[in-house]
């Protein structure tokens, strides 16, 4: 490949260090140095150590030791010669051992040689170094350790000299390649000459010497850790390798990976650093010269510098060249005059070129040049803003200006909008900064000319920075007077002074009027102005005006308050109170919402005033007229005055409410219009007096629930018991009706709970108490007339429900267990009354639960829970006498929903929970009892009937279902009804349990077993006694199980009463019978005895 620039030359390692020069170095304390060294030991810069470029390194001088030992061994052998003669080698063993050893020793000294000879990476190199290994017949594995060593010996030999050229990675490469070494062996070797080198170094400098950066053993050893570095990575060895080789050759050195990574960095970087100088150095001169940024990578990765790393490096490259572009030096002094520093013509280009060789994106690139421009800038900038403030020159130039320098030193707008907010608040500082020091010392009158000269100031910096057409300075108080902000105008203010400095000016302004009693135009817009630039809130202007003015509003006020609301009132008077209040708030500038806040209170004492003159409670209309007029000269709407009436007149509106309802509780029609004029009179809101309304119900109210629920105790508890609960002596407690308590549900007691409640219910209704709240929207359907057709549509329609605003609950008049008791109790009674008087009490049952504050919910749960006890009564009446439920049963159960409200749903469970319970008691008594398999067969086929599974719908566990399939079906078994024929009628059976065939088939199988065992148990009982004529019936019976079961019963039958048994089944008459089946049936029972 063939490459233009020059400027890669020094990236490749081309030997030319004339542009250069080789630095001065300190000579080590043990390694003989080139006579070209200079050893001045007087250098404090760490990359005098190093060279881009670099001739032939001490490597070969190392090997030269390995010649000088081959010579002696030349000397050695040549007075054998014949030893290395291969035909020579075949005779004798132990000459051949030495012979071996010979040739090997003298191997090594040759691969020397061959590299001094040639070169590293002279031509044909590696294969003359073959050819060694073959010349002298050395092993693989032996070569290769020899091939180490050379290697070991030469790297130690590079170190010795101090000073590191980019030549020397090339170079041990080279010589990698040549010797043929794998990555293990360049391990192997760079851990051996580590140590060696180290006890070498060891041996004449003391180990604290090493510790000093500047000696020339500690920057070979540093040289070492470099080369070891490059050698790993350049071997493309994995991360796990790499750490490992690297802590071997720290190791050696006795420092850890970290510090010898933080070692290689420093050599590295100043190599890095010289190619980015170069780079800079050829910015703008011969294109074929210049170096590109794939240039600058290969360095980078040859060198081993991390990305992050090189970026710094090129930010740092491209912040020098901004500052020589602008002529600024570190050794500048600070009297030296900077406003003459710019950019010349080109700087741009030159450093746009710069900026794209380094890769630097044009974020960094701009912050580097706004680091450098920023003070030039700056220092420009402030002394035009304060030209501008003095009126040196107008807004338009002082812009002219600062847009030049702006230019001159290639700055961008977005930096420029930051620095020119910080000229105004450093310009606007001083303003501030005198302002409250005259302020601090009492001295009113120069803190307001001192706040006149901030606002003049601001005025100035706002037209110059309108010049730049930037849309970022348009609400100019926002962006440089934000309170808030440590880095605005006002900032460094406190909230204290800035509110101090806002109330001298205020002050001043309404003082500097010609009547020095009002705010001119002119003044107010200047306090304006104040506000914004000391970042005044609202809030705490309307603060500062309240204190300010506020007492004269006050004063004017009053003062028409009382005029209007005494005896001589007139419209006249009305008109020329109005003129008194608007002048101050005119003159003032005061806001509607301050009056506000002092009209309220105002208002509030003339109410309080006229009800002091009402003994009645009721204003007159003359008064009602003068508060009317009041309120309009406060500028007060009707809503404002509610409040006021409430509190002054709303005793008095409840009060009339409770007159109204007379004896019975409720407010006939003819007292609602009287109490709506009244309410009107009063000046109270429909709101309010709703809720007065409420409060007057609920104190009638609450000793009639009282009465209820004490009512509802005496029919449950006795005269002790309630005296007892009650805490009180009730005496012989007698009723309305004069019947004595006995502690019972009686008749008596009941109609006297239901005529209670009914009168709640009624003076609830009556008076309108209850609400209705829309919910949402529903749909319904309706008719409507299309021509001649008659059709049904769908309409959205508002949808409410009833609220109970005041309740027995709320109210805390009943406790919640005997308000769900008096609920019951109600609907009981409702159930069981006749005629018009039930139907009302089933109309009402709702809205009593609602008086009394019961959910929806919970009636729910109290009625289902009293339909569910007459459903359970009366069905297990009907059951228990008709064994099911007939059509009249339906009728009668239908007839309790509707009479109850119960849902189909619930009504439909209820019946299945009932019916299921009685079949399950009576199922439990079968079982427990033992009654017979008729009285199970009909309890299933009544099962069967309702369509109840008995296990599913009945509940019956799987266990007694079993042992009731047990038992009817055993004694059929026993008797002969179910033989081996009888599937079908099994079948049957098992389906009307609910059995599935497993288990009934096994449940069948027990019973065989059982029975057989049972049988066998008997007949040998029969034997022993000698009444043989006892055992036929039974022998049959085990014939039929057995021909159930093939035969395998599980008896246990001693071999002479098993033949005796046959023997005697054999003896029976089978006459009739048909052979084959006789002789089936003989087989099986020799099985079932345990004789086949």
């Amino acid at each position: 490949m063939y490459f233009k620039s020059t400027a890669l030359t020094f990236l490749l390692a081309v030997e030319n260090a004339s542009s250069f020069g080789i630095p001065a170095q300190r000579q080590s304390s043990f390694v003989s140095r080139p006579f070209n060294v200079n050893t001045n030991t007087n250098t404090n810069n760490r990359s005098s150590n190093l060279q881009m470029f670099g001739g032939a390194g001490g490597g070969s001088e190392e090997l030269k030791e390995i010649l000088n030992e081959g010579d002696k061994l030349s000397k050695t052998v040549r007075g054998a010669p014949g030893l290395f003669k291969a035909g020579g080698l075949a005779a004798v063993p132990l000459v051949k051992n030495r012979i071996d050893v010979a040739s090997e020793e003298a191997a090594k000294p040759a691969v020397a040689k061959v590299i001094v000879d040639l070169g590293v990476d002279g031509p044909n190199v590696a294969e003359e170094i073959r050819a060694v290994q073959q010349k002298f017949g050395v092993e693989d594995e032996d070569f290769t350790e020899m091939c180490c060593d050379v290697y070991k010996k030469y790297l130690i030999g590079m170190v010795k000299t101090p000073i590191t050229t980019t030549s020397e990675m090339k170079e041990l490469s080279n010589l990698r390649k040549a010797l043929n070494l794998n990555n293990q062996s360049v391990g192997e070797s760079h851990a051996a000459a580590a140590a060696e080198f180290y006890r070498q170094t060891c041996l004449f400098t003391p180990v604290e010497d090493l510790d000093d950066p500047e000696h020339p053993d500690r920057i070979s050893i540093d040289k070492f850790l470099f080369l070891s570095e490059r050698a790993f990575r350049q071997g493309e060895e994995t991360i796990e390798a790499f750490k490992y080789e690297m802590s071997r050759v720290s190791k050696a050195f006795g420092i850890k990976i970290d510090e010898a990574m933080e070692r290689v960095a420093e050599i590295a970087e100043p190599f890095y650093q010289q190619a980015l100088d170069t780079a800079r150095a050829k910015i703008g001169g011969d294109a074929s010269s210049a170096v590109s940024p794939d240039m600058l990578t290969r360095a980078r990765n040859s060198l081993g510098i991390n990305v992050n790393t090189a970026n710094d490096m090129h930010i740092a490259t491209f912040s020098e060249e901004v500052k020589d572009l602008l002529g600024k030096s570190d050794s500048m002094g600070d009297d030296v005059d900077l406003s003459g520093l710019k950019f010349a013509e080109g700087a741009r280009d030159r450093l746009a070129k710069l900026q794209e060789t380094l890769s630097i994106d044009d974020t960094d690139a701009d912050y580097e040049i706004s680091v450098e421009g920023t003070p030039l800038f700056q220092a420009k900038a402030l002394s035009v803003m304060n030209e501008a403030i003095d009126g040196s020159i107008n807004a338009e130039a002082a812009w002219e200006q600062i847009k030049g320098r702006q230019n001159e030193l290639l700055l961008k707008d977005d930096a420029m909008k930051d620095l020119l907010a910080s000229m105004v608040m450093q310009a606007m500082g001083k303003p501030f900064e005198e302002t409250i020091t005259f302020a601090n010392v009492n001295n009113e009158g120069a803190t307001y000319d001192k706040l006149l000269d901030a606002l003049g100031a601001k005025e100035a910096c706002r037209d110059v920075l309108q010049q730049s057409g930037w849309s970022d300075f348009d609400d100019f108080e926002a962006t440089f007077f934000d309170p808030f902000s440590k880095s605005s105008a006002c900032g460094f203010l406190s909230r204290a002074d800035r509110l101090r400095l806002y109330r001298i000016f205020l002050k001043r302004a309404v003082l500097k009027s010609e009547s020095g009693k009002e705010l001119t135009d002119d003044n107010y817009a200047k306090v304006v102005e104040v506000k914004g630039m000391l970042g005044i809130t609202d809030d705490d202007e309307a603060d500062e005006f309240r204190k300010a003015f506020g007492p004269e509003l006050q004063k004017v006020l009053n003062m028409a308050m009382f005029e209007i609301m005494g005896d001589d009132f007139t419209e006249a008077l009305v008109t020329n109170m109005k003129e008194s209040v608007d002048k101050v708030v005119k003159d003032y500038r005061l806001s509607d919402n301050l009056v506000a806040n002092f009209a309220a209170p105002i208002y509030m004492r003339a109410v309080t005033i006229v009800n002091e003159k009402t003994p009645g409670g009721v204003p007159t209309s003359e008064k009602i007229s003068q508060l009317d007029a009041l309120r309009d000269l406060l500028g007060m709407s009707k809503d404002d005055t509610y409040g006021a009436h409430l509190e002054v007149f709303g005793d008095s509106y409840k009060t009339k409410v409770s007159e109204s309802m007379g004896s019975t509780g409720v407010i006939t029609k003819e007292f609602r219009e009287p109490l709506e004029k009244l309410r009107e009179r009063l000046g109270v809101s429909e709101e309010d007096s709703r809720a007065l309304y409420l409060k007057a119900m609920e104190e009638r109210m609450v000793p009639m629930v009282e009465w209820i629920i004490l009512e509802l105790e005496r029919t449950m508890l006795t005269a002790e018991q309630l005296a007892q609960k009650r805490k009180k002596d009730f005496g012989e407690d007698y009723f309305k009706t004069g019947k004595g308590a006995d502690g019972n549900l009686g008749l008596g007691a009941e109609a006297n709970i239901m005529t209670d409640c009914m009168n709640l219910i009624d003076f609830y209704t009556e008076n309108d108490i209850a609400e209705q709240k829309q919910i949402g929207m529903k749909t319904i359907e309706k008719k409507v007339l299309e021509g001649d057709e008659e059709k049904t549509v769908t309409e959205e329609v508002p949808d409410y429900e009833t609220v109970y605003p005041i309740t027995g609950l709320g109210s805390n008049a009943v406790q919640e267990e005997l308000a769900e008791l008096l609920y019951r109790q109600f609907v009981v009674g409702g159930f069981t009354a006749q005629g018009p008087q039930g139907q009302r009490y089933e109309a009402s049952r709702a809205t009593l639960g609602g008086i009394l504050g019961l959910g929806k919910e919970k009636m729910e749960e109290i009625t289902n829970s009293i339909g569910g006890t007459i459903y359970e009564n009366y069905i297990s009446n009907s059951m228990r006498t008709k064994g099911s439920l007939d059509q009249q049963d339906m009728m009668f159960l239908a007839n309790i929903q509707g009479k109850l409200d119960i849902s189909s749903e619930d009504s439909e469970k209820m019946l299945l929970d009932t019916q299921k319970k009685i079949l399950s008691e009576e199922a439990n008594s079968i079982v427990a009892n033992e009654l017979g398999p008729e009285v199970v067969k009909a309890f299933r086929e009544k099962c069967n009937s309702m369509g109840m599974e008995l296990e599913a719908d009945v509940g019956l566990s799987k266990s007694v279902v079993e042992q009731m399939f047990e038992t009817e079906v055993s004694p059929a078994l026993v008797n002969g009804d179910i033989t081996i024929e009888s599937g079908d009628k099994l079948t049957e059976i098992q389906e009307s349990f609910g059995l599935s065939p497993e288990d009934a088939e096994q449940a069948f199988l027990d019973i065989i077993l059982k029975r057989a065992q049972s049988a066998m148990s008997r007949v040998k009982a029969e034997l022993i006694r000698g009444r043989e004529e006892n055992c036929t019936e039974i022998v049959q019976r085990l014939v039929r199980y057995a021909q159930f079961v093939n035969g395998d019963l599980e008896l246990q039958v001693e071999e002479a009463t098993a033949w005796k048994i046959f023997n005697m089944y054999e003896a029976m008459d089978f006459e009739g019978e048909e052979a084959e089946a006789i002789e089936e049936r003989k087989n099986l029972l020799k099985i079932a005895l345990g004789l086949s």
